[in-house]
């Protein structure tokens, strides 16, 4: 996630960069033979020769991988969705750009890795696969979240334009905010309710005593 220290939080690439390379993904990254922690292994060592240990490679099979037949929607879903973010961090535009090193700090597979987890964690089940390289307002929530869980701040934003921004395209945040309306909402009728029946009372007691 972002710094909440403006003067610690980067300038990164683009929006419209990321957004770009997103809609030239490869197709091949929505195969479910795909083999994603493969992906996320080889790119650790392309980013800084990290070879991930045992235990790191074993969560992500079970996390991402654990075989085509047992597939579920939603972890089909976090698949695709990691698959993007190793097809976006190997951008050399995003990955040379100075602000996204200065926000890896010289632990570019940590940094990788923070990525992986939380875009899937916040964007998984929200829409279907494809769209997030097809549609231009998903195209701009997952760019977004990838800059976002990046912890650099789209070029020409500042940090409060840039929250803005999110919370305007975040599919879940605004999910959330319907269902906190509709309960408000619950909430003002069971209320009005209320008064209305005590109202209603005091009419009857008031006329029972003429």
């Amino acid at each position: 996630m972002v710094d909440a220290d403006p003067a610690r939080v980067p300038s990164g690439p683009s929006l419209a960069t990321v957004r770009h390379r997103l809609a030239a993904a490869p197709p091949d990254l929505f195969e479910p033979t795909v083999v994603t922690a493969a992906l996320v292994a080889d790119l650790a060592v392309e980013l800084d020769g990290t070879v991930l240990d045992a235990a790191s490679l074993d969560r992500l099979d079970a996390d991402l991988d654990p075989g085509v037949g047992a597939l579920t929607v939603d972890l089909a879903t976090r698949r695709v969705l990691v698959g993007l973010v190793c097809w976006l961090v190997r951008d050399p535009a995003v990955r040379t750009h100075p602000g996204v090193q200065a926000a890896a700090a010289g632990q570019r597979t940590r940094w990788m890795l923070d990525i992986v987890s939380q875009v899937q964690v916040e964007l998984a089940g929200l829409r279907p696969d494809r769209d997030w390289v097809q549609l231009d307002e998903a195209r701009d929530e997952l760019a977004r979240a990838f800059l976002r869980f990046a912890r650099v701040l789209p070029a020409g934003e500042d940090l409060a334009t840039a929250q803005d921004r999110w919370l305007a395209v975040s599919t879940a945040y605004q999910r959330d905010l319907v269902r906190e309306m509709a309960v408000e909402q619950a909430r003002a009728e069971e209320l009005e309710r209320a008064l209305a029946a005590q109202k209603a009372k005091e009419a009857a007691a008031q006329y029972a005593n003429y």
